[in-house]
């Protein structure tokens, strides 16, 4: 048994005027807490007091009850039940994840609890994913009452719903790892029995130990063929009904005949048998495959970790009762309140609280970001520090987090039109290896008749064309997990190849360079007893009032100050008393009768003016601010040796002030989507590829009409169902990893192509001519497929080039002399 300086049941610090202790095998024992107290009292009076020999040393604060512990008494209700357990007669069963398990003596404490409590028929732990199977009565004993006594414990439990491990790539994971396992073993073992059986023919063997070592070969060798290589006769067989052969034909026919001769050698005595070389290769392809499917599957791992974030109750507000309700059964306009780390349950807007919000799974932004009434959040993020209170705008899979997973489901289905062409090829490639097959056989035949099976059974496996059929596909798996990984989800696989060879991007501005909602760009104090911060203040606390678009420039001041009489004048501005005085903000003649009448300057920002008493104190010059990567990202565009263009609906000045602070040579200002579609498809008859970056709804047809598209994750729906890929997060960094994924994506699938034509090509020759054995051929062929898949996931590894740290002083428009800050655009 560890001793312990701190508490000996959770190992956090005794405080000093803290005299708990419990009696554990007849010592005294100091505990932190009266909570610690009654747990290890619990364990010691259930007989359980081994649990603190086995357990490992703790984290301390792990295994400490939760003080809220009779909360979990709502999840007795029935909705509770229906949303989290499955029923079945008088017994219901739920999975539970147990938040604070640490080591193996965690896993008995709680099996052996659960099953001694009254009403709980069984209790099974995955050690390794911290979840619990729960089987009870509930006439006997509610759901509350299973997390109560987990959380009596010190765990932390957390229901789940019963579909939580439903998903179909996981039980297709499980599957083929089982089929790989027993492949490994059943290759392992046969290769051993076949030294003996090699050795034999050249020193000399029993002839019973040779018959026994044989019977033994095929005893191990049967449930490889039938269990491991099952899924190549299925595919076989679907190959065969559809008149569309594909590779798991001759793979099949491989298999089987090798199988079948070895056999009937084994029963009649035969020179040969080739069970080493059926359970190689059927060890060879199915890992292939696997890692094949890894590739696959990571992208579907990231769209259900995004899923997980959601919680699976949320405190909702009816009136002025607080309710604990699952989840699922938020609709829009739903008020719910949300406390210091738990995560956002749906779309929705802040109306009370402060506090900090951790968006790094979704957007990739490591910093916490400040969100106030008002402010938007999305589902998925997490409340790292205040208590809110938010109001449901969107919820389940109209939500951000459930458009990018349905995009990205749409995504996993289709195939590129690379990918089909491959598929193709080598459809055509499988008839031309059965025929030069049945042709080798037949000229072995009237050659050498005892050679014949042997040689046409290593054509077949020498020639499979498994490394053609994985070169495309491997490698666009193993690119769209990667890009998904930095924060890129493809939705459109056709993508990548468009990429791979574009010649020009075209972006929009609002939204896409831009920032996409007004800011303040300069403060111009006319007032000598104000200063700025006072003056942003002032003007944010009447905006308080206000609706209109230029209010949001102020959403954010650094400090609140209370607005009495506050008046909204439409056209005009708005008004009101501020610590005892009266100001206004708005137009010029509406502020003071003597201030200058110019509401808009050359850059295209708009000018706002504040004032007092009839005098003016201050004025703000309000636009759009551009991206503060986006310089440093269009130079590494043009640096990769991409054309860039901007085409935007807005005024001329602001567009111009955008392409100058970009270096974009080719701006349009004043664009309707037709216009920008007429210029895309102008680009696209010159013989360009073209690569169309936007957010809005108006660029949904433009999107739609580029070779590719890209669009920001917080986009139109319209734009973002349009689009290709989607870039999460605020940086345009990603774009750059585009390109250049997509790059390497395609020079990789060259290479694959090059490998596997280039190894069938002089492989095929050594084999017709009898000088490659089957064992020689399946490591060969096996070896093959091997190198292409692990040359695809080479893409797995792809990093993204490293951001410039002065990319956000670059990407800001210089300042003129005198400014109190760098200016932004519109």
């Amino acid at each position: 048994m560890a001793t312990l300086d701190g508490c000996f049941h959770c190992a956090l610090p005794i405080p000093a005027n803290c005299d708990f202790t419990v009696e554990i095998d007849g010592k005294p024992k100091p505990v932190c807490c009266p909570g610690c107290k009654a747990v290890a009292e619990l364990i010691r009076d259930a007989g359980m007091t081994r649990y603190y020999t086995l357990r490992d040393t703790p984290t301390p604060g792990l295994g400490r009850p939760d003080a809220t512990a009779d909360e979990w008494q709502v999840f007795d209700r029935d909705d509770m039940l229906e949303a989290f357990a499955e029923r079945e007669g008088d017994r219901a069963s739920a999975s539970i994840f147990a938040g604070g398990m640490y080591c193996a003596a965690c896993s008995w404490l709680i099996e052996t609890t659960l099953t001694k409590t009254p009403g709980i028929l069984s209790a099974d732990v995955n050690p390794v994913t911290h979840r619990v199977l729960v089987t009870w009565r509930p006439g006997e004993i509610g759901l509350g009452g299973v997390l109560g006594v987990l959380s009596g414990l010190g765990y932390k439990p957390q229901p789940l719903a019963p579909d939580a491990d439903a998903r179909p790539e996981l039980v297709e994971q499980r599957a083929a790892l089982k089929r790989l396992l027993v492949a490994s073993i059943g290759m392992m073992q046969v290769m051993m029995f076949a030294v003996g059986l090699y050795s034999g023919q050249f020193q000399g063997i029993d002839e019973n130990m040779q018959r026994f070592l044989r019977f033994v070969s095929l005893f191990v060798t049967t449930p490889v063929v039938f269990y491991s290589a099952r899924p190549f006769f299925a595919g076989a067989m679907r190959g065969v009904r559809a008149r569309r052969p594909g590779m798991d034909l001759p793979v099949s026919i491989a298999i089987g005949g090798a199988y079948l001769a070895s056999v009937y050698s084994t029963f009649t005595g035969g020179a040969e048998v080739w069970f080493d070389s059926v359970t190689m290769f059927v060890f060879f392809l199915t890992l292939g495959r696997f890692l094949e499917m890894r590739a696959r599957h990571r992208s579907v791992d990231r769209s259900a970790a995004l899923s997980s974030l959601m919680p699976n109750t949320v405190t909702r507000i009816d009136a002025d009762e607080t309710r604990v309700v699952p989840a699922s059964q938020l609709v829009a306009g739903d008020r719910v309140r949300v406390r210091p780390g738990e995560a956002i349950p749906a779309d929705g807007v802040i109306e009370s609280g402060t506090t900090a919000i951790d968006e790094s799974v979704l957007t990739g932004e490591s910093q916490a970001q400040l969100k106030r009434p008002g402010d938007a959040i999305v589902a998925g993020s997490v409340n790292l520090d205040g208590v809110i209170e938010m109001r449901v705008r969107h919820t389940g899979v109209d939500t951000t987090l459930g458009t990018i997973g349905r995009l990205s489901e749409r995504a996993r289905y289709a195939r590129p039109a690379f990918v089909q062409l491959s598929d193709k090829i080598a459809s055509y490639f499988v008839v031309a290896i059965l025929i030069l097959a049945a042709g080798v056989a037949g000229a072995w035949y009237l050659v050498d008749a005892e050679r014949a099976f042997v040689v046409t059974l290593s054509v077949l496996v020498v020639t499979c064309p498994c490394a053609l059929a994985l070169a495309t596909p491997a490698a666009f798996a193993a690119a769209g997990s990667r890009l998904s990984e930095l924060h890129l989800l493809i939705t459109n696989g056709n993508a990548v190849e468009a990429l791979s060879r574009a010649t020009h991007v075209v972006f929009d501005k609002t939204g896409t360079l831009t920032r996409g909602m007004p800011s303040v760009l300069r403060v111009t104090l006319f007032d000598t007893g104000l200063d700025e911060t006072r003056a942003r203040n002032i003007a944010a606390a009447l905006e308080t009032a206000s609706t209109h678009p230029i209010a949001r420039a102020f959403s954010k001041p650094s400090a609140a100050l209370a607005v009495s009489e506050p008046k909204v004048v439409v056209g005009e501005g708005v008004e009101g008393i501020v610590e005892g005085r009266h100001w206004r903000l708005g137009s010029p003649a509406f502020v003071a009768a003597d201030a200058p009448d110019d509401t808009e300057i050359d850059d295209g920002a708009t000018r706002v003016f504040l004032g007092t008493d009839g005098r003016l104190a201050a004025r703000f010059d309000i636009g759009d601010e551009l991206r503060p990567d986006a310089r440093h990202a269009l130079n590494e565009l043009k640096r990769i040796g991409l054309d860039l263009a901007l085409l935007s609906g807005d005024r001329e000045p602001a567009v111009k002030r955008v392409a100058a602070a970009l270096d974009i040579r080719d701006a349009r200002a004043r664009c309707s989507p037709k216009d920008k579609l007429e210029a895309i498809h102008a680009l696209q008859s010159a013989g360009a590829t073209v690569v169309m970056v936007g957010d809005g709804i108006n660029d949904a047809p433009v999107l739609a009409g580029a070779d590719a598209s890209i669009a920001p994750s917080h986009a139109a729906l319209l734009a973002q169902t349009s689009a290709d890929i989607l870039m999460l997060g605020e940086s345009l960094e990603p774009l750059v990893t585009a390109f250049r994924a997509a790059r390497q994506t395609m020079r990789i699938v060259r290479q694959n192509m090059a490998w596997a034509i280039g190894y069938n090509l002089s492989a095929v020759p050594l084999a017709a001519a009898g000088l490659v054995p089957p064992w020689a051929a399946a490591i060969g062929m096996s070896a093959s497929s091997l190198i292409v898949v692990l040359n695809a996931l080479r893409l797995s590894r792809f990093e993204a080039p490293p951001r410039n740290d002065r990319a956000s002083s670059a990407g800001r428009i210089a300042s003129r002399p005198g400014r109190s800050r760098e200016p932004l655009v519109r």
